[in-house]
């Protein structure tokens, strides 16, 4: 995957004042393949800053995994369906992470990516909810195809939900900008509850995602999304690797870390 970096080099409209050739380099050698995509658009006007990977990649709808709870809270607090403090009990049934096996407040939930805490909130939220919401926001294809409680896991799980790289990264630019149909205060609770890390004046906060986009089980999707802030930039970004051997996306993550690192945008300690 790494080795064909070269051959994928970014589409780069508008790069700003930012390193693109170290950029380039970068993001080749952490994540570079033919089904890499990685999208960063200024946090106040959507301006594409610079992409990585051929349009056609950036384009491809792919299930959203478990960075739809990005979504899914936004849903539970705007309709008042649950506040960061609320808590939903854990029903002692195994889980696949040990860490989940305990009654839990949403905060903590969106922190630890608890699974069956947002199958619960789904239930709560519903179809017709979701449909409304979904369309008012513009997300990906929008489809709740699937089960109720994993349709955005992909086809491995049924789930028929889906969206582009640069659709990820232009629903985090409305969303950071006010520009979604939602209050204010509901956006900021949200932001309020994302893991963040801060190195020198420089903040990195984001959500992580990984499931199979085939139904077989035979390629799946690694995600990394977020929002990246320094006194000189403000940016919101999205990466994904699609392909038989992904990395899942807490490994997107720290490579994408390591490659703003490379380039002079993310200290590296």
């Amino acid at each position: 995957m790494i080795g064909l970096a070269a051959c994928e080099r970014p589409s780069t409209p508008s790069a700003a004042n930012l390193p693109t050739a170290q950029l380039n380099d970068a993001v080749g050698e952490q994540l570079g393949g033919p089904d890499t995509c990685v999208v960063l658009l200024d946090a106040e006007s959507g301006a594409l800053r610079y992409q990585y990977g051929l349009p056609s990649v950036c384009a491809r709808p792919l299930p959203p995994c478990a960075t739809f709870e990005v979504v899914n809270s936004l849903i539970g607090l705007d309709s008042g369906l649950a506040t960061p403090d609320t808590v939903f009990e854990w029903d002692g049934s195994p889980q696949q992470v040990t860490a989940w096996e305990k009654d839990a407040d949403l905060k903590t939930a969106f922190r630890q990516s608890i699974g069956w805490w947002h199958q619960a909130l789904a239930l709560r939220i519903g179809p017709v909810f979701y449909g409304e919401r979904l369309k008012a926001y513009d997300y990906g294809n929008a489809s709740l195809a699937g089960p109720p409680t994993r349709f955005w896991m992909g086809p491995g799980q049924g789930g028929g939900l889906a969206i582009s790289t640069r659709d990820q990264a232009r629903f985090l630019q409305r969303l950071h900008a006010g520009r979604l149909p939602v209050n204010p205060a509901s956006v900021a609770s949200l932001e309020a509850m994302t893991p963040s890390e801060t190195r020198q004046g420089t903040t990195f906060s984001g959500k992580v995602g990984s499931c199979d986009s085939l139904a077989d089980g035979s390629r799946s999707v690694g995600w990394s999304i977020g929002h990246l802030r320094s006194p000189d930039r403000d940016l919101v970004f999205a990466a994904s690797i699609e392909g038989q051997n992904a990395f899942p996306g807490f490994e997107v993550e720290n490579r994408l870390k390591a490659a703003f690192a490379g380039a002079g945008l993310w200290p590296e300690q």
